[in-house]
């Protein structure tokens, strides 16, 4: 196994300073949304919006995905390392208030290798004790703009979802 340095060498990572971690842009669709053809929780942007973008990201045990959330859907697909553990905390409305779920390759120990994350759900993640990375992929449906990207606030989080205080406080910078 390469070591987390190597991997983020190789994909020529760059650190995702809001959130933690490092990330890679893989792709961009050249086909665009037109503003006009999105539902109105997206703004509109110059030119429309492409159909998809997707990254690598990698985390290791200096480092966590602090607590975000984008307008958008997200494929959230776990490649190599070791397992993470991930918090989702759903939108008012859902069926569920928040999830908490190990994402890796371990289907045996019922780990998820893939999630379908829904707009507007808040989603932080941490390496689960003794790891030393995990590499990931996320898929935006439409892709990514500034705009929709969120970092959350811990006292606003932990007011929302008090049942869950002591994870959004270490998934968290402030």
């Amino acid at each position: 196994m390469l070591t987390a340095q190597e991997v983020i060498d190789w994909l020529q990572m760059q650190p995702n300073t809001n959130e933690g971690g490092f990330y890679a842009t893989t792709g961009t669709s050249h086909l665009m949304i037109p503003n006009d053809a999105l539902p109105p929780v997206f703004p509109p942007v110059e030119g429309g919006r492409p159909v998809y973008s997707s990254i690598y990201y990698l985390i290791d045990p200096a480092s966590f995905s602090a607590m975000h959330k984008v307008t958008g859907d997200m494929v959230y697909n776990f490649y190599t390392g070791d397992p993470v553990q991930v918090l989702l905390l759903y939108p008012e409305g859902s069926p569920d208030r928040y999830e908490i779920f190990n994402f890796g390759n371990d289907l045996k120990s019922r780990f998820l290798p893939m999630k379908i994350i829904p707009g507007g759900t808040w989603m932080g993640s941490r390496m689960i004790p003794g790891g030393k990375y995990a590499l990931m992929g996320v898929t935006l449906a439409p892709g990514f703009e500034p705009v929709d990207y969120f970092i959350g606030k811990r006292a606003e989080l932990v007011e929302q979802y008090p049942e869950v205080a002591g994870m959004i406080t270490e998934l968290t910078r402030g």
